[in-house]
């Protein structure tokens, strides 16, 4: 039985597949006008690379997950469904935060698409005014006249009691039944994040109204046409908080950054795997690097996340990404000064040297020009390289504004990048009180491990881990996910009030029947479930998870814990978070191999340095290298998806997984 994972991409559509022993790999280009194309490409190169057709695939396939960025993207590019949003009076201009911030500063939706109603619920949850039918009922014909394809419903409190937001829901369904109203879908935000922030809960609801239809129209689709190739199981979703579930049972604002977030989980289960006690996981793509920090002790969750500069309360795991990638776009403005990204050649045209039209110098045409890239390598061969447009390309946009030569300007796009990356990442353990020496980089994505060893270099780390399958890597991360649900019960009060354990306790046992009965739903048994509650905790503006027990037993420990928290921290929310176990594939780890210099497969000039110019480097082939092979800089190990770039001084090393390790040799 096969197990599918794909990440769609802003660049590449990647695949991970496994028949359970082995693993597969495949990438191709994303096509974002037809997402269900590129998976059907892809899956056709994972089916050809075990041997067997998509139908004889798909049929075997007990497992199929997909990490996507369709709705990334339609934030990005602003094109999402055009929203309406009915909140409490008093709120239209600031939607109950400080100012114009959050949705409506980002322009997600425009002003007059917003309209105050009556009623109240106080802070205590009770009702002081009621709601009005007839005004409910305007503001409705008045938000679809406007043109709302979808409308929301966030008032204030609502988290304390919802009554207010399911009645407007009623009066509405009451007029206008479904038959009618089907055209124009509406939305709770207690359904959608119930948290106290009612800030956070109203952006929350408005991201979520914008990717619905269209996230609900690709993900169907996609299902459909699997269907129709031969799949017979539901079409699983991963999602930003690190699990997966079936379409059906899947937020659409959930999916976003679950690309990144099931790298970042990746990352997690190999710091787990190697005993990285710290790790830092630099996934370079197309089109960004997104960075993220964890331990082996748990995955980094964000309760309140930040997307395009909009604080939401979507659990994720948490991701920082940076406008820098293989396809950013290099350029010298007028004063000589050279600028690489944020933007991006993306997938169609792409670098230059993809020869599909593109125009722009890019870090990839830069890399290609350096030698760093075997032209012919990309993608078994089946995608090659245009060197002379490269050089066209850096020549025209960044060597002739700053008077460089064509190398030393690509030499100069190099290290503009890795600079910002390092920077980055120094930043990042800054902040968290990370010594470099004691932190493992896990470098991947397309173009991760070609600028690896420079980055951490910069950042002062001296341990690269990198992986065959790094390329694909986040379709691997969402290979090691299993079918998970969040569930919250806010509380919002200082932790330490009196009665509050037993509401957490009372509130556990009734998100775990809630769990169980949705579970079943997707054919799981109670005895196949694991259960774990998780404290979402606030002190001075900050939050901080705090797992708690798993199993029997568990509502009684939550609430002793709750018992024994201090006076000036906040409980926001209790979790529960419910899995079950779905197939995937783990690395088994080879003994007894022994350590050897193999030798190179060939040689190719390579510019490390713009002062010293290209240089006769050695080339080796990754399918070439197997455990116990040592490689010393300078070098480049060169894969159908990727390259490895071994600067001098640095050493690689394959361990008994077959990751590649690379280590800062000097004293």
């Amino acid at each position: 039985m096969y197990t599918i994972d794909l990440d769609v991409g802003g660049t590449f559509t990647d695949g991970f597949f496994s028949d359970g022993q082995t693993y597969r790999t495949a990438k191709v280009p994303t096509t974002a006008y037809d997402v269900p194309a590129c998976v059907l490409e892809c899956v056709a190169a994972g089916a050809a690379a075990f041997g067997t057709d998509t139908a004889g695939l798909l049929r075997e396939a007990s497992v199929f997950r997909l990490a996507t960025t369709i709705g990334t993207n339609i934030i990005v590019q602003g094109r999402g469904a055009k929203a309406g949003l009915l909140v409490s009076a008093g709120a239209e201009e600031d939607l109950y935060g400080s100012g114009p911030a959050g949705v409506i500063g980002q322009g997600f939706i425009r002003p007059e698409m917003i309209t105050g109603i009556g009623g109240a619920i106080d802070e205590t949850g009770a009702e002081t005014a009621p709601v009005d039918a007839e005004e409910v009922l305007a503001a409705v014909r008045e938000l679809v006249h406007r043109g709302a394809r979808i409308i929301g419903v966030c008032l204030r409190n609502a988290w304390r009691n919802d009554a207010h937001e399911v009645r407007v829901r009623e009066i509405i369904h009451e007029r206008y039944p479904v038959h009618y109203l089907r055209s124009v879908p509406l939305q709770l935000s207690t359904e959608v994040s119930p948290v106290s922030d009612d800030h956070a809960r109203a952006n929350s609801l408005i991201v979520n109204e914008m990717l619905h239809r269209e996230m609900t129209r690709s993900l169907y689709d996609l299902e459909d046409r699997l269907r129709d190739a031969g799949y017979r199981w539901p079409l699983l979703v991963t999602h930003a908080s690190g699990g997966c579930a079936r379409v059906a049972k899947t937020v659409a604002a959930e999916t976003l950054q679950s690309g990144p977030a099931a790298a970042v989980l990746g990352a997690w289960r190999i710091a787990q795997l190697t005993g990285a006690e710290h790790v830092v996981a630099a996934d370079m793509g197309g089109t960004s690097l997104d960075v993220a920090f964890a331990s082996a002790e748990q995955p980094p969750w964000n309760p309140r996340p930040t997307v395009e500069s909009v604080p939401l309360a979507i659990p994720m795991l948490s991701v920082e990404s940076i406008g820098a990638g293989g396809g950013s776009i290099a350029r010298v403005d007028g004063s000589g000064a050279l600028s690489v990204g944020p933007d991006s050649a993306g997938a169609y045209p792409g670098p230059a040297c993809y020869g599909q039209g593109g125009a722009e110098a890019t870090v990839t045409d830069a890399d290609l020009i350096l030698g760093y890239i075997d032209p012919g390598h990309l993608l078994a061969g089946r995608m090659p390289l245009d060197l002379a447009a490269a050089q066209d390309a850096v020549r025209e946009q960044v060597a002739a504004p700053s008077g460089a030569t064509p190398g030393a300007a690509a030499a100069m796009v190099r290290e503009a990048i890795d600079r910002e990356m390092a920077e980055a990442i120094q930043r990042g353990m800054q902040e968290r009180g990370l010594d470099p020496a004691g932190v493992t980089l896990l470098a991947f994505g397309g173009a991760g491990p070609l600028h690896a060893a420079s980055i951490a270099e910069r950042a002062g780390i001296r341990r690269v881990l990198a992986f065959p399958f790094g390329s694909v890597f986040s379709a691997y991360g969402s290979s090691t996910t299993d079918v998970m649900h969040l569930y919250r019960d806010t509380h919002g009060t200082p932790a330490a009030s009196p009665g509050l354990a037993d509401a957490i306790k009372a509130g556990t046992e009734r998100m775990q029947g809630v769990a169980v009965k949705d579970m079943r739903g997707e054919g799981f048994r109670y005895d196949e479930l694991d259960f774990q509650t998780v404290l979402e905790l606030w002190t001075q503006g900050r939050p901080t998870l705090l797992p708690a027990t798993k199993g029997d037993g568990l509502a009684d420990a939550v609430g002793r814990m709750a018992n024994g928290l201090d006076a000036d921290i906040a409980l926001e929310a209790a979790w529960t978070v419910v899995s079950a176990g779905v197939p995937h594939w783990s690395p088994e780890r080879v003994n007894g191999f022994a350590v050897h210099e193999p030798a190179a497969s060939g040689s190719r000039e390579v510019t490390w340095s713009a002062e010293q110019g290209p240089v006769a480097t050695p080339t080796y082939e990754l399918t070439s290298l197997v455990p116990g092979a040592v490689v010393k800089g300078p070098a480049v190990i060169d894969a159908a998806d990727t390259g490895y770039v071994v600067p001098g001084g640095w050493r690689l090393a394959v361990d008994g997984y077959g990751f590649l390790e690379m280590t800062d040799a000097r004293p």
